[in-house]
């Protein structure tokens, strides 16, 4: 009996895998929509969506943060001592920063994003 739950199991382990994901990847073609000194907060927000984070600055300008990450793994990286070498990972991230001047209107934005694994 075990000898038949053992293949089954290796199966079932190695189909697995693990993926994360947390925030909002804002639209490169969205951010070209925004217009400067025209555009307002509100609108921004309902052209990208809610931002993770809003701060008023110490100038009186307001900032809209977006942030975004992706983590996924293969099953292979669970096997026991060697996982770590064999199996696949893959991380992704980014962030985007939306600006608007005192009277809240559309001035910039300016952001960033990466890789790593395969």
């Amino acid at each position: 009996m075990l000898k038949k739950l053992l293949p089954l199991t290796a199966v079932l382990l190695l189909s697995a895998c693990m993926t994360l994901q947390t925030g909002k990847k804002v639209d490169p073609a969205k951010l070209s929509q925004l217009k400067p000194g025209v555009t307002t907060v509100a609108q921004a927000e309902e052209l990208l969506g809610q931002p993770t984070g809003i701060a008023k600055n110490p100038d009186g300008t307001t900032t809209l943060s977006y942030f975004f990450s992706h983590y996924s793994q293969d099953a292979k990286s669970y096997i026991p001592l060697v996982g770590g070498f064999i199996g696949k990972s893959h991380q992704e991230g980014a962030m985007t920063y939306v600006q608007f001047d005192k009277r809240g209107r559309y001035m910039k934005w300016w952001g960033g994003s990466g890789t790593a694994g395969g």
